[in-house]
């Protein structure tokens, strides 16, 4: 009889615990897939506006178009529980990219709404080694 009891229990308890080991578990994947999100979206934001950085050193350079053609294909990438994904791109001295996701709703309709950014300056790297080069012999000399 001590021995049903005991079974009992056992199931007892792992129907208690259970819910809240399952809702660890899908929390713990959420939030992964969350993590994974924002860092592709942080290096597609850097990657595209570098492109367009590179693209403003030549005199017929297109930079905006540039950086939101980049943009637009690397955020075509299917996330996995994502709603929406919308870019911008602001060309002036510094190319920027901002990226806008929304998740899906879980948990209770508890989502996450995430912004990335990616800056780069368009530099002319021959002219800026040139000035670090005088500016090496004015201190030398």
């Amino acid at each position: 009889m001590l021995k049903r009891w005991k079974r009992a229990s056992f199931t007892l308890e792992a129907a208690c615990v259970m819910p809240l080991v399952l809702l660890a578990v899908m929390g713990v994947i959420y939030l992964c897939f969350f993590v994974h999100n924002r860092s592709w979206l942080t290096s597609a934001a850097y990657e595209a506006a570098l492109s367009g950085s590179m693209e403003g050193i030549r005199e017929d350079g297109k930079v905006y178009e540039t950086a939101q053609m980049c943009s637009e294909n690397l955020g075509r990438t299917g996330f996995f529980g994502t709603e929406s994904v919308s870019v911008q791109t602001n060309v002036g001295k510094s190319v920027q990219v901002t990226y806008d996701l929304d998740t899906i709703p879980g948990f209770g309709g508890f989502s996450w709404h995430l912004q990335t950014r990616g800056e780069a300056k368009i530099i002319r790297p021959v002219s800026w080694i040139r000035k670090i080069k005088a500016a090496a012999s004015l201190v030398k000399g």
